[in-house]
């Protein structure tokens, strides 16, 4: 019986030692991904870029017809102005904004309304004085018959080096 015992325990052993083995993490082999944007970040950077391409040639029709008729904008430390204002200011003789990049792009769809989230870079003039740096942005875009308009901004200086503007690429979405 001691031997019968002892074949038992045998393979009970080498049994979870080989279920033990099996459960040892595999490193999964590497694989390139393809990063590819979601509807939402494809339509509304080409959104963010036209509206960027507008402030630079100072295009105050082509902005008008992309904000809401209550559009505002927020920043740290500054009453909210309202979309005259803001019109007003960036195609403004007294403001330049001499090139631009965005990135981490971000969209949450809320239904009737899109929050759009992102980094923009950029080098740029107020009053001759460096408008430059780096900004976090938060936009709420909100359906208006077959078109999207720019609701709500919030603006922050997040430095005031701008990071190294690259040639305007299409973000993902995912990076």
């Amino acid at each position: 019986m001691t031997v019968r015992r002892a074949l038992c325990l045998y393979a009970m052993v080498a049994l979870l030692a080989a279920l033990n083995r099996a459960q040892e993490p595999v490193k999964p082999p590497v694989s390139p991904r393809i990063m590819t944007a979601t509807r939402q970040v494809t339509v509304f950077s080409a959104l963010e870029l036209q509206m960027l391409q507008a402030i630079q040639k100072k295009d105050k029709p082509a902005l008008e017809s992309m904000l809401s008729d209550d559009f505002s904008i927020y920043m740290p430390d500054a009453e909210s102005l309202g979309g005259d204002d803001w019109l007003d200011m960036v195609t403004g003789k007294d403001y330049s904004l001499k090139t631009f990049a965005v990135r981490r792009f971000f969209a949450t769809d809320l239904g009737d309304s899109v929050q759009i989230v992102f980094e923009r870079s950029q080098v740029a003039a107020w009053k001759g004085r460096a408008d430059s740096g780096r900004f976090f942005v938060i936009d709420l875009w909100k359906k208006s018959g077959d078109s999207w308009k720019l609701a709500n901004r919030s603006v922050a200086k997040t430095s005031s080096v701008p990071a190294a503007v690259k040639a305007v690429h299409k973000p993902t979405g995912k990076q």
